[in-house]
């Protein structure tokens, strides 16, 4: 028996269907396979459910039929806590603090191992601090360490919500178009970045992105979903620059 195929994906989704009411659904029969260190990225029109299924694939969002599995184990309503140290998801708003020093961020990433009086009074373990200094330096921004984030630009907010996911140390992080309100050249450098981290560290990246010149470079899987469902390859007609996505 060739168990190879079952290790080569970290993420597998199976005939997904979701709707916000009833029988509208957003996300038909759609199935998925990311592969484990791989970047995957979902093109599509706006309003098409990108952010609907990414919150799906990160257990956010239960469907009402199929199933996702990360690295083989079943997403559940019940599993979702437990899933918490392999999944990583970045929201298009990166739910930052804005009040916190970039490294005070990043060690929200620990909160799920670190549950004691002393992590609510901000008193996180050494080990804890160098994983969230090193994090910040695979991004290139340790020199902002002590900097608050309402005063980072938004390149620089960028990469401390990736390295907060980033210390989760999660197996796969979900983002969801975290690079769409930045220049092409800062967006090339943070997904530089990321191809870094999935190398090293074996992380399987899933998201979505509506510039295909970005894609081509840097991902190794890209579907398309259009009217719910997926298709393999790039979109088949241009997609505009700008994109809010609202599902």
């Amino acid at each position: 028996m060739n168990h190879s195929g079952e290790q080569e994906n970290a993420l597998r989704a199976h005939g997904l269907w979701f709707a916000y009411r009833e029988a509208d659904w957003i996300l038909r029969d759609l199935s998925l396979s990311a592969p484990q260190g791989k970047i995957t990225i979902i093109m599509g029109p706006s309003g098409t459910g990108k952010t609907t299924l990414l919150k799906v694939l990160a257990g956010i969002l239960i469907p009402g039929r199929g199933h996702v599995e990360i690295l083989n184990r079943k997403v559940a309503p019940a599993s979702r806590r437990s899933l918490s140290s392999l999944v990583g998801y970045i929201p298009q708003q990166l739910g930052l603090m804005r009040n916190l020093t970039a490294l005070e961020n990043v060690l929200m990433g620990a909160l799920g191992r670190c549950c004691n009086g002393k992590v609510l009074l901000g008193l996180f373990p050494r080990q804890e601090i160098e994983g969230a200094q090193q994090a910040l330096e695979l991004m290139g921004i340790a020199h902002k360490a002590n900097e608050k984030v309402f005063c980072l630009s938004g390149g620089e907010r960028q990469r401390v919500a990736i390295a907060r996911t980033l210390l989760q140390h999660p197996r796969v992080v979900v983002a969801d178009e975290f690079v769409s309100d930045l220049d092409m050249a800062l967006a090339l450098e943070i997904l530089s970045r990321i191809r870094r981290a999935a190398e090293q560290e074996q992380i399987t990246f899933v998201m979505s992105m509506h510039r295909q010149g970005l894609a081509r470079e840097f991902a190794e899987n890209v579907v398309t979903l259009r009217e719910g469902r997926l298709a393999a390859g790039f979109p088949t007609t241009p997609l505009p620059e700008a994109v809010v996505e609202t599902m």
